[in-house]
């Protein structure tokens, strides 16, 4: 190896190793989402295998400690169900990475879940992609679930994906569409 390319393997390790150490945690990723978003809920039904789409309004807030979010979505769910609120109040442990919130929804009990988080991308504070992963529950069934959320811009993206739990051995399930939300930040 020449020296020039010597240098230059070198700087750009330097490079690499200075953008890692700058990429932010997940928790200081979500906390800069604070503010009014605008768009849309597409969700899979799980008794038809259809796709339904509902017009979405969120409000994100940080509290004044700086580490507790809270988030307010409303979407109108038709005539039957109507206007439906849900509000998540969500804290992240000391290193950003590890969440826990509960949500609450009018007619259900609350829901309470930990999460661990990851930062997938970064290229800069308005383009990125982390995930949120967690064991749980859906559609009535113990199932691994993972939220992937990729901001580009003001535009932000979370889709939500799940898979079957199976016993310690077996093949992975495929991740299987849940639901998306594409958003708009709003003025």
């Amino acid at each position: 190896m020449t020296f020039r390319r010597l240098i230059a393997t070198a700087a750009t390790l330097l490079a690499a190793t200075a953008a890692h150490a700058q990429a932010p945690t997940p928790a200081e990723l979500d906390r800069a989402l604070a503010g009014r978003w605008a768009g849309h809920l597409e969700y899979r039904d799980y008794q038809n295998d259809r796709r339904y789409r509902l017009p979405l309004q969120a409000a994100i807030t940080v509290a004044e400690d700086g580490a507790t979010l809270t988030r307010q979505s409303r979407f109108d769910d038709g005539p039957v169900k109507g206007t439906v609120l849900i509000t998540t109040v969500s804290l992240y442990d000391a290193a950003g990475t590890r969440v826990t919130a509960a949500s609450f929804r009018r007619g259900l009990g609350v829901e309470t879940v930990t999460e661990t988080a990851r930062v997938v991308e970064h290229r800069g504070p308005t383009q990125w992609a982390a995930e949120w992963l967690r064991r749980g529950v859906d559609g009535g069934q113990a199932s691994d679930i993972r939220v992937t959320v990729t901001r580009r811009g003001d535009e932000l993206r979370a889709v939500k994906e799940v898979r079957e739990q199976r016993p310690e051995g077996s093949a992975a399930a495929p991740w299987v569409f849940r639901n998306e939300t594409v958003l708009q930040r709003q003025p």
